[in-house]
């Protein structure tokens, strides 16, 4: 290992190829890994350990970009890790800025994106870049592998009878689930059940999640032996709650307070791996979405194909292109990033395949939280900004002028309900959304000047590339 390079042990890891090296002699490094680092100092070992454990026969470069972390990261790079480039920002960029701070200066043909909390498997740099020397790759802008949650899961389900909260609320409600933990250890926040419940509720340190009447939810687990599972929860009065797994079930008793109770799994469950993104999709509403998302992986998605947006953990793409797109749009900051950028991608008559065999084993959520105020202030502004630069006009206004409809429905919503209630209105969500659409129009401008620039610069239409949307 160089300082800054990775091979298999031949020290060039030279090979031919059309993209084998930055001046076509194929003597250097095919491509560069970049990972944008903010405070991870503890997701970083396993991620670049199982990095310098790649199976490639070509050498590859990595550079760490540290968003001005307060916490030992820089440090632990020094010591543990010389053979990576550190890049330094005084200031926390983003996962767009903070790409862009490597990206620009890349000089090996591929630029390949990591996640600091993700794992790749030994041969995911290979499987990953593969494509591009493959029949048919000079047409391929980018490449996007398999993502699967870290760990492994127990799947689980869920049935019990619902309420109705009143006319104010028209959901139908199981119960309130306050905690989940295995062998004592405390797992709410990593259960995945998009399946089951309503999102998280409540405040962030102390959240809670509504589930339907029936569903199912994945409960991260031990590889091996079995485990107890606790769930603290509630309801509207008391009733049975019947949880069953592969060859088993158990029914467990809920109250109108909050209680206790857990059961034990024997260690021949079954565990398995849980979908998280498999390439992406765009809804023809607008909103861009993980193809698979949350499914169980029971080889559903082990066939290679073109797919309308790549990951932005795990994504590879041609260096060459990249530059003459500007790679991500620096205001994005977080979320939404690399579904413009695809669509970008897209706007110059490249394709972005989905590579089954390249998998990263990702740990969910581990740098912001899911339905934070930062994750949703991020989402909603950027999805309007990503509609106003790329999709086509009509999609775009209509996106964009529903937005202050929907927020003036909720605040009225709100404070309807906090009158039937005698009780002050939850006007958060409603100040979120206001400062979502602030933040739109300021950079409503520049997202103009940046959606002429992609027209005059596209060879294929705008309404052509809306033939990839799908419906919800």
């Amino acid at each position: 290992m160089s300082s800054a390079s990775r091979s298999n042990g031949d020290g060039n890891g030279a090979e031919s190829s059309a993209v084998s090296s930055s001046d076509g002699s194929g003597a250097g490094p095919l491509a560069t890994v970049v990972i944008v680092n903010w405070n991870g100092a503890h997701l970083l070992p396993p991620c670049l350990d199982a990095l310098a454990k790649q199976d490639a026969p070509f050498a590859f470069e990595t550079q760490v970009v540290d968003n001005a972390s307060a916490d030992d990261s820089l440090e632990l790079l020094a010591s543990r890790y010389p053979w990576v480039k550190v890049v330094r920002s005084d200031r926390n960029l983003g996962f767009a800025g903070g790409n862009n701070l490597a990206l620009r200066n890349v000089t090996t043909p591929l630029a390949v994106l990591l996640n600091n909390d993700a794992i790749p498997e030994p041969d995911w740099l290979a499987r990953l870049l593969a494509p591009f020397d493959e029949p048919g790759g000079g047409r391929l802008g980018a490449v996007t592998g398999k993502v699967v949650f870290l760990p492994r899961f127990l799947r689980l389900t869920l049935a019990t009878p619902t309420f109705s909260p009143g006319p104010h609320d028209p959901r139908q409600l199981g119960v309130r689930v306050s905690s989940v933990t295995v062998d004592g250890r405390e797992v709410l926040r990593e259960v995945l059940w998009e399946k089951l419940t309503f999102g998280a509720e409540g405040p962030p340190k102390a959240p809670f999640f509504w589930t339907r009447g029936d569903g199912e939810l994945c409960v991260p687990v031990p590889e091996h032996g079995q485990v107890t599972i606790g769930v603290t929860w509630a309801a509207d009065t008391a009733k049975d709650v019947t949880l069953g797994w592969d060859g088993s079930s158990c029914t467990l008793p809920v109250t109108a307070e909050p209680s206790t109770v857990s059961f034990t799994v024997g260690a021949g469950a079954p565990r398995v791996d849980v979908i998280n993104n498999v390439g992406g999709i765009v809804l023809t509403e607008g909103y861009g979405a993980d193809r698979g998302y949350q499914q169980i992986d029971i080889g559903q998605f082990d066939n290679p194909e073109e797919v309308f947006t790549a990951c932005g953990n795990g994504m590879a793409m041609r260096t060459e292109l990249g530059q003459q797109l500007g790679w991500f749009d620096d205001d994005f900051f977080l979320y939404y990033e690399d579904t413009d950028l695809s669509w970008r991608i897209r706007s110059r008559g490249y394709q972005i395949r989905y590579v089954p065999g390249a998998v990263l084993r990702h740990v969910h959520s581990a740098s912001s939280v899911e339905w934070s105020p930062l994750f949703v202030f991020h989402t909603d502004r950027n999805r309007l900004l990503m509609l106003t630069k790329d999709a086509t006009a009509r999609t775009a206004i209509s996106a964009v002028a529903r937005y202050p409809l929907t927020t003036a429905s909720i605040a009225v919503r709100t404070l309807r309900q906090a009158w039937r209630s005698r009780s002050r209105p939850a006007v958060r969500p409603t100040l979120l959304r206001v400062r979502v659409f602030s933040s739109y129009l300021r950079l409503l401008p520049t997202m103009l000047r940046h959606r002429r620039e992609i027209g005059a610069a596209a060879t294929e239409r705008r309404v052509s590339l809306q033939s990839w949307l799908v419906e919800r």
